[in-house]
């Protein structure tokens, strides 16, 4: 596990759990991410009856100190607070971990208002708005 508070816990993401987050993602109605598309470094948020609540990505740039967290989502069918607690938890890591790297700057794009609160309350700010996401591959 990565880091854990008393209620949940953070597991780095596997290849083998592609097929559950897959299916948040088409529960979303959003577009799956293949597995070869997504970075090394990932978490997933896992309550204290296992169930896994929510994700993350972190891409590092290898010529700049910048980073950029992505493809972040929630299990549908957890409870709101655990959704909610989840990806705080991811966002806190991922921020966190691409900071002690030396990625100083770190980028990420949601058309998701409450994401954007949450995101807001780790230090981003707003710097675009309108922005669509397109994918190659």
């Amino acid at each position: 596990m990565l880091r854990a508070n008393n209620m949940m816990q953070l597991k780095p993401y596997e290849e083998c759990n592609h097929a559950t987050i897959e299916a948040w993602w088409i529960a979303h109605e959003a577009m799956s991410i293949p597995h070869a598309a997504l970075p090394k470094t990932g978490c997933i948020a896992v309550n204290e009856d296992g169930v896994l609540c929510a994700a993350a990505w972190l891409y590092l740039d290898n010529s700049v100190p910048v980073s950029f967290m992505s493809w972040m989502i929630v299990n549908p069918a957890a409870r709101s607070m655990e959704k909610f607690d989840g990806l705080n938890h991811c966002i806190r890591y991922l921020t966190d971990h691409g900071e002690n790297l030396g990625y100083g700057v770190m980028v990420s794009m949601s058309a998701i208002p409450s994401i954007s609160k949450l995101m807001k309350l780790h230090g981003f700010e707003i710097a675009s708005k309108g922005v669509e996401i397109l994918l190659k591959g």
